[in-house]
């Protein structure tokens, strides 16, 4: 089950504001020991076009112990100086759980925006970006609204991983990493909400053990009639991991989430999601079924090279096309483990599942 709560709203609802006024807008940042990242994020939104008496930021920590609590203080007081001892822009929130969910719950009661807009800590937004998505909302008729996702890099590795999730053969046909037209689309990546859309599906579900949050609500807010939208005009820069195995475990809780939203509703949202657990199963039956009948073994090798040859070449094309041949033994490592890691993090969360005896929720 989700959570059901209602968000709590100080200071009134969308119709109080008066027709020749931009809509209220409340950004929520989730954050957990990102003190490398936080101070700039919080600078681009700082420096947003949108009316600044129109926006509040409310960071959501998770118990930060890197000193990601101590800048987001220190930007805060440094505003409130700089406003002339105004109202602050900035509040800190704890969300005692660490749960990403949880902490944009608690965001979003804490908010008093018409628009809820979600920011990472690892984003980088253009100063055009609340701006974009408000307008974008309010021409479309959307629920949620997001852009395009392109990756910055520090480092080679970094950008080996950037550039292998915004390609099909890393992620399928995920729009908002792909960005190839403006549309309607199942998910996006951040969102921009309308404040009545969690009256109407409840807020982020902080009581499933394992999910995709962001997917989760966007498959309620579809479900009940709703609209997602990705604009292409509106793109956000983010850091990836800058290793293996962070990307690794990156992607293996990404795919156990999926698998909890597959447990959750009973079906999946788009055949990508499908796609690297059933490679992974068919290696394994294949793999385990050419050990006891060797006339298997040829299949065995046509699928393991099918796959091998495909990951060279889509990686020596992206490296090739860009001038960086370095890159290209970093991208061929990138896409199996993305892959697998996403295949064994969706698996395990099936098995988990298995042993309460339940296989689908309520």
């Amino acid at each position: 089950m989700h959570t059901r709560d209602e968000p709590s709203r100080p200071g009134g609802g969308a119709s109080a504001q008066p027709p020749d006024r931009k809509p209220r807008v409340s950004v929520v940042v989730p954050v957990r020991n990102e003190v490398r990242y936080i101070e700039a994020c919080l600078g681009r939104l700082l420096d947003q076009d949108y009316p600044r008496d129109r926006i509040e930021i409310l960071v959501v920590d998770g118990m930060s112990q890197d000193g990601t609590r101590e800048t987001v203080e220190r930007v805060r007081a440094a505003t409130v100086r700089g406003a002339g001892g105004e109202a602050p822009v900035i509040r800190l929130i704890d969300n005692p759980t660490r749960q990403r969910a949880s902490a944009l719950n608690a965001g979003i009661r804490a908010s008093a925006g018409d628009v809820v807009v979600r920011v990472d800590a690892r984003s980088v937004i253009p100063r055009t970006y609340v701006g974009q998505c408000v307008r974008t909302l309010l021409e479309t008729g959307a629920d949620n609204v997001g852009g395009v996702q392109r990756p910055l890099a520090d480092a080679p590795m970094q950008e080996a991983i950037g550039i292998a999730m915004a390609h099909p053969f890393g992620i399928g046909n995920a729009q908002f990493r792909l960005g190839r037209k403006s549309g309607y689309v199942d998910t996006v990546y951040l969102g921009s909400f309308r404040r009545e859309v969690f009256d109407r599906v409840g807020l982020f579900d902080d009581v499933a053990p394992v999910l995709s949050e962001d997917s989760d609500i966007n498959q309620r807010i579809r479900e009940r009639g709703g609209k997602i939208y990705l604009n292409i005009d509106i793109c956000v820069h983010y850091y990836p991991r800058e290793t293996l195995g962070d990307l690794c475990r990156l992607y293996f809780r990404y795919g156990g989430a999926r698998a909890g939203n597959l447990i959750k509703h009973g079906k999946l949202t788009s055949w990508r999601q499908a796609v690297p657990p059933a490679f992974l199963a068919a290696v394994v039956t294949l793999g385990s079924v050419a050990l006891v009948h060797r006339t298997f073994l040829p299949g065995f090798g046509v699928l393991l090279a099918g796959y091998g040859a495909c990951d060279l070449a889509v990686s020596g094309y992206l490296a090739g096309n860009r001038r960086r041949w370095h890159l290209w033994p970093r991208l061929a490592a990138v896409f199996p483990c993305v892959h697998i890691s996403w295949a064994l993090g969706f698996f395990r969360r099936f098995c988990e599942r298995s042993r309460t005896g339940r296989f689908w929720s309520d």
